[in-house]
């Protein structure tokens, strides 16, 4: 039976309720005239396929402009609906009594026929359903216990200013509700409809954008979180407020008797949550604890777990809540740990890549924008107070957040940017709008410019705050961003990146091996880089030294592979600040996508002023020996770190530098490191970190430079150009040659005496002497330091190698000692140079911050006439100690 009222222009509306007469599920099959439109499977599943194609193709047309996926699954739901193919008239044949007949029907009668709706809104929301309780499981808490002041000012104004400025635009302009809605039921549904914020499209909007660890995503991901509280304490307002006239099923008026159901609503719903806290948490936390460390969740578990989810959505449902309510708080129950993995993985892409969808199209079918069309003075007045609502709203989002983060000392386009992000819609919005048109708060005129209002904000964001973050990125200040440019006496910033635990032995003996004093200490940025899979919310998390941390995750169950893998490396840091000296070590962890993450690694080193980074290189060694690839995806990273970087970078290349070392009398670690120098600021740069390995006196350190020989074809200097500035240009070529001699000289005086010290010339002509020179020297080194070759693409000593290079990112000495040809399984670091783009404008090196030296002849001829006593085992032709 359907329930029909007059509106207040006369015309008679009518919700979408059907009767029908049931049929079939399958059909016999069209070869046997069967008409497949009047049975329940083809139907849906054509309809399905229909739905997932479109909004797939849209999601792609609509991708180069960023849009969410959320908007093409939208505007699916409009172009099926009445909108479109309900306007495509057909002439279908039909044989009625052995006669052909034509009748005139539309594409959306055929393909989505009137007795199919419900089918189709069942499906989405079970998908609906089933993706809230993945938010509620993904869910963390801490962002909103923890959250800073400014978070919850953004919060709290986005969300009730908002409410109230659409109330008041509403009694502006005498918007009337429909004559059986209690008008607070009607101004409930609207503004809590142009307030939410939607967090989960919001965390992937964020993550497209690039967005997702900058200065935006930390502020406006936890103020997402707790709009998204807010959001669900209307939505529950809205689904217990009742209208002037409830109606049972049968269209009766309830008894009056039953106006206190809205308050054993409530009861009831505060009752489920203490069940789920008290019952079904227990049981949950129990699974855990019988799943063994590393082994998968069992099939018994799962299935149970699903089996609690429809029943807490039918509880709810049972209540006078939503069944979504009751998905969403089972969700938030589920412990940390392997459980929120398992079901991820099992149920998270099925559910948000093919039913999710369903949703959100048959929310858009609901719509037909043909409606509206103004016929009269009411129905202007209702479109204008709609559209003003809507800008309304969205003006004081964005202003509120800019005046408040102006506040915050928060640059303006990214108060802007954060506002913008704020006025995000999605799932809570559409289900507000659905329950508000199931209870016949709105008509269909009213959902549709609600949907369309919602679909054209949340397509503006993306363009807007990209416009907004284009030109304003903001680069921290600071001189010291590479090893030239810093005291040998000054503390040295170094950001340790570590993406697993086989990471951490490698790192920790590279900082031993820098020789960390009282008087030359080394700060250390201990990053953790952990994938964003599937938790909704990306945080960087500062470690407190000493703080005891439970191994065991909420809810005591046995903590999953990658937390026991995290408190296994923020051991080994602690354990490593303690037993040594001069080293201070700060913690941190950033869950990031791949995509992003050099973005984090950016942002840490330039707020922290590092001085070098070290990435781990993306191959590591196996306990049989081969070099095998860990994650391909940490390539990308370390490639765009090295793309722009914000100081130095040294990527370590482990081939077990932690068990190469030898113990000397003292039970002090030996290594014997050697490093290669070419040219260049790299070189130069590579050379500058040896100044902290030799004064290590566990450290046997052999410096070999590569000096071209009268037979190697140098290219000719370019012919100085005069200039208004100066009268006398120096050639690039004479000026880096001139910048490796005195930065050798000075490394050569200072450490002329040193025996743990060698330092040797080797005369080579092409790339064949080069890599026999390498190939020749001594096989008991721990380690190779090299750089990476910036500016040196066309020396004749390298040239052969570049064209066989197979990993660019290591240059290419770097990468012809880590090859499987070079016969000797040695760490390598490969370090590349910040280079200043303000020296020179062609990004030189910064100069050194060094002393002033004497001069490089009166040094040269000093290291040339002073005794030193040669080492053993020096194998090349020419040089001091050798």
């Amino acid at each position: 039976m359907a329930v029909s009222w007059e509106l207040d222009n006369g015309t008679i509306f009518t919700p979408f309720k059907y009767c029908y007469y049931p049929t079939d599920v399958a059909a016999g099959g069209m070869m046997r005239q069967y008409d497949l439109k009047f049975y329940a499977l083809p139907v849906l599943l054509w309809q399905v396929v229909l739905v997932l194609f479109v909004a797939r193709v849209l999601t792609f047309l609509l991708k180069p402009i960023r849009q969410p996926r959320v908007v093409a699954e939208i505007i699916t739901g409009i172009i099926v609906g009445p909108t479109v193919l309900a306007k495509i008239k057909i002439t279908t044949p039909q044989n009625i009594n052995g006669v052909i007949e034509y009748t005139e029907t539309t594409a959306g009668e055929i393909l989505f026929p009137t007795q199919s709706f419900k089918q189709i809104d069942c499906m989405g929301y079970l998908g609906l359903l089933f993706f809230l309780f993945l938010v509620g499981v993904e869910f963390d808490v801490k962002l909103v216990t923890q959250a800073r002041k400014k978070v919850f000012a953004i919060a709290t104004t986005s969300m009730l200013l908002p409410f109230g400025i659409a109330t008041l635009v509403g009694l502006a302009m005498n918007l009337k509700a429909p004559n059986h809605v209690y008008y607070l039921t009607y101004i409930i549904f609207l503004g809590a409809a142009m307030a939410v914020t939607a967090f989960p499209v919001l965390v992937r909007l964020l993550s497209e954008l690039k967005l997702l660890n900058s200065e935006i995503g930390q502020v406006v991901l936890p103020s997402a979180i707790i709009a998204d509280m807010m959001a669900w304490v209307f939505l529950v307002l809205s689904v217990i407020i009742p209208g002037k006239q409830e109606v049972d099923g049968e269209g009766m008026h309830i008894d009056g008797a039953m106006k206190l159901a809205s308050l054993w609503i409530i009861l009831s719903g505060l009752a489920f949550i203490l069940v789920c806290w008290l019952v079904f948490r227990p049981i949950m936390c129990w699974m855990v604890r019988r799943t063994p460390e590393g082994e998968p969740v069992s099939d018994i578990f799962l299935v149970s777990i699903v089996i609690m989810v429809l029943a807490a959505g039918l509880a709810t449902d049972a209540i006078g809540f939503h069944a979504v309510f009751g998905a969403f708080v089972f969700g938030l129950m589920v412990p940390q740990g392997p459980l929120t993995d398992a079901m991820r993985d099992k149920i998270g892409e099925f559910v948000v890549n093919i039913i999710l969808p369903v949703f959100f199209a048959s929310s858009g079918f609901k719509t037909d924008l043909s409606l509206i069309a103004v016929h009269t003075k009411e129905d202007a007045k209702i479109l204008v107070a709609l559209v003003l609502m809507s800008l309304f709203t969205l003006a004081v989002k964005v202003g509120s957040s800019a005046l408040i983060a102006q506040y915050y000392s928060i640059p303006v386009p990214h108060g802007l940017s954060i506002g913008l992000l704020m006025s995000v819609k999605g799932p809570i919005e559409m289900i507000i709008l659905n329950i508000g048109n199931q209870k016949q708060v709105f008509d269909v005129r009213t959902y549709t410019i609600l949907v369309l209002a919602s679909v054209l904000t949340t397509s503006s964001v993306a363009p807007l705050v990209t416009m907004l973050n284009k030109s304003n990125r903001i680069r921290i200040s600071y001189k010291r961003r590479n090893l030239q440019r810093s005291r040998p006496d000054m503390e040295l910033r170094m950001l340790a990146c570590v993406h697993t635990a086989r990471n951490v032995p490698s790192i920790i003996s590279l900082l031993q091996m820098s020789n960390p004093t009282k008087r030359s200490p080394i700060f250390v940025y201990a990053l953790q880089l952990l994938e964003l899979t599937g938790r909704a919310s990306a945080m960087l998390i500062v470690h407190e030294a000493g703080k005891k941390r439970d191994s065991k995750r909420v809810g005591g169950g046995t903590a999953s592979s990658t937390m026991v893998h995290s408190e296994q490396i923020i051991a080994a840091f602690e354990n490593y600040e303690q037993h040594a000296g001069g080293v201070s070590v700060q913690q941190l962890t950033t869950i990031s996508p791949y995509s992003t993450m050099h973005e984090d690694i950016f942002n840490i080193a330039e707020e922290r002023h590092a001085t070098m980074i070290i990435l781990p290189f993306h191959k590591m060694m196996t306990v049989a020996g081969d070099f095998e690839d860990t994650n391909p995806a940490i390539r990308s990273v370390n490639q765009s770190v090295l793309a722009n970087p914000p100081c130095t970078i040294g990527i370590l290349v482990d081939r077990g530098l932690n068990r190469t070392g030898r113990f000397t009398v003292g039970q002090q670690m030996s290594h014997n490191v050697a490093m290669l120098f070419f040219g260049g600021p790299d070189d130069r740069e590579a050379l500058t970190y040896c100044w902290r390995l030799a004064e290590n006196p566990g450290i046997n350190l052999t410096v070999v430079r590569f000096i071209p020989g009268e037979e190697v074809m140098i290219p000719p200097s370019p012919v100085p150009s005069c200039d208004e500035g100066s009268m006398t240009a120096i050639p690039e070529v004479d000026m880096q040659r001139d910048l490796d001699d005195d930065c050798v000289n000075q490394f050569r005086l200072r450490y002329v005496s040193e025996e743990t010290v060698m330092y040797t010339e080797k005369i080579i002509n092409n790339t064949e002497d080069t890599v026999a020179a390498i190939r020749a020297m001594n096989k008991s080194h721990s380690m190779y330091v090299v750089g990476k070759g910036q500016g040196m693409e066309s020396s004749p000593l390298l040239v052969g190698l570049m064209e066989w290079t197979e990993y660019p990112e290591l240059g290419p000495i770097g990468d012809m000692l880590v090859s499987p040809d070079f016969g000797e399984a040695v760490s390598v670091l490969v370090v590349q140079q910040y280079l200043s783009m303000e020296v020179g404008g062609g990004g030189m090196s910064e100069m050194p911050l060094q002393p002033e030296s004497p001069r490089p002849a009166g040094v040269q001829r000093y290291l040339n006439n002073a005794y030193h006593k040669a080492r053993h085992g020096a194998g090349f032709n020419s040089g001091w100690n050798g």
